[in-house]
């Protein structure tokens, strides 16, 4: 009988366990293990409906439309209306609104704290991508606190001061390149002293054991990487999908999970250049990158895609035919009127010497791939305009209406 009855009563307690630990994780919300933000400029409804058009026509499709989630975002700066790079950059990396130039501090000059740095608070593994400089300002926004985002050397100087991220991987290597007197040799020195394993090409990065919990940094080219989508699966000229893949590899194994930024500025600097074909084939590979995460990072994932500021007010007039792609986007339209212009900077045309782009004179010749500008500049300025911000996974329910671009930074802290 006392047997019967205690069995009995092991088997009301290990139901009454189970229901409550059901109840629980019913009740609960879950942490992804995986979140990953894109990062680039010219995330807006305007310029990816151009991209659409330039990649195959009206009936074409981005990666970046399967994504369930998606809000309008406005980013002025704390002091302008119109962002520039580091105050745009830091709104999304420490979720704070700051003044133009201020990189990682706010208006009263406290120092932020940024994602990575939340993340790896929180003990996950801490990964950034970038297909520019590593010490370039949109990059720095991730580590560095300054007043003056265009002292390069600063910047070389916090980044090798600063806790190693797990993987960074981007270009910029001939800025680590010096004696050790020299802002690179003592960055350098403090780098290898922390243990950080650097690298030179992607295979090199793919072959590293990921399972060894060293920091690794790829410095991949002297300058920013490859301009265009060329590249995929070359170690030499690495695609932004390549840089992806690689990361999510070396991030996975930490049982905490990740945080994995992807930041893209060459979107930008062609836009600056009002170089239309670059800007499109630039926003493609972007695309193409976020489709490799969604394929690698798995189920239990959260990925936002998001715009930073808006650069030269690019707009694709007249009436292209519902097949016309390519060179058709670019060139003159069917009423013989350019169908790609621009409302400032040096204007582009294959026709120009390129020595001209940075000159003052006028715009661009008229010819069959004219891209004129309203005003000429010698490089194109910032231009107001909400972005998108998408996004798929624990979270980015979040991500509708309109929202400002600091509450993109408060749902993925959320999730850390």
């Amino acid at each position: 009988m006392k047997l019967r009855n205690r069995l009995i009563a092991l088997v009301c307690l290990i139901l009454f366990l189970g229901i409550g630990a059901a109840l629980f994780l019913t009740s609960t919300s879950g942490k992804p293990f995986a979140v990953i933000l894109f990062v680039a400029d010219n995330i807006s409804p305007q310029m990816l409906t151009a991209t659409r058009l330039f990649s195959g026509g009206g009936d074409a499709r981005l990666q970046l439309e399967d994504f369930p989630n998606f809000a309008l975002c406005r980013n002025a700066a704390n002091d302008f209306s119109v962002p520039d790079s580091a105050s745009s950059s830091t709104a999304l990396a420490s979720g704070k609104r700051v003044n133009r130039n201020s990189l990682g501090m706010d208006p009263g000059g406290l120092k932020l704290e940024s994602l990575l740095e939340t993340a790896a608070a929180k003990g996950r593994s801490t990964g950034l991508v970038t297909t520019g400089r590593i010490t370039g300002v949109t990059t720095a926004a991730y580590y560095a606190k300054t007043l003056n985002p265009d002292d390069k050397e600063d910047l070389l100087l916090q980044y090798g001061a600063h806790t190693p991220f797990d993987f960074v991987a981007g270009g910029g290597a001939k800025d680590f390149e010096g004696d050790p007197s020299t802002a690179a040799g003592k960055a350098m020195k403090q780098l290898t002293d922390k243990g950080v394993v650097i690298l030179k090409s992607t295979g090199d990065l793919d072959a590293q054991p990921f399972w060894k919990k060293v920091p690794v940094l790829g410095l991949l080219s002297p300058g920013p990487l490859a301009s265009f989508r060329l590249g995929e699966g070359n170690p030499d000229a690495p695609s932004l999908a390549d840089l992806v893949r690689v990361a999510i590899k070396h991030l996975q194994s930490d049982r905490k999970g990740y945080l994995l930024v992807v930041d893209d500025p060459q979107v930008g600097d062609a836009a600056r250049l009002n170089d239309a074909e670059t800007t499109f084939n630039r926003l493609l590979a972007f695309d193409q990158a976020v489709s490799t995460a969604r394929r690698y990072a798995g189920e239990n994932s959260l990925i936002i895609v998001s715009g930073r500021e808006n650069i030269g007010g690019l707009q694709l007039n007249g009436y292209p035919f519902l097949r016309d792609k390519g060179v058709a986007i670019l060139a003159l339209n069917t009423q013989g009127i350019p169908s790609i212009s621009w409302s400032t900077g040096p204007g582009f045309a294959s026709e120009r010497n390129p020595a001209d782009l940075h000159s003052k004179k006028t715009n661009a010749p008229v010819g069959i791939l004219s891209q004129p500008t309203s005003f000429a500049l010698p490089a194109a300025l910032g231009t107001a305009g909400d972005v998108l911000t998408l996004g798929e996974g624990q979270g980015s329910e979040k991500l509708k209406g309109f929202l400002d671009l600091t509450d993109v930074n408060k749902v993925i802290v959320e999730k850390l």
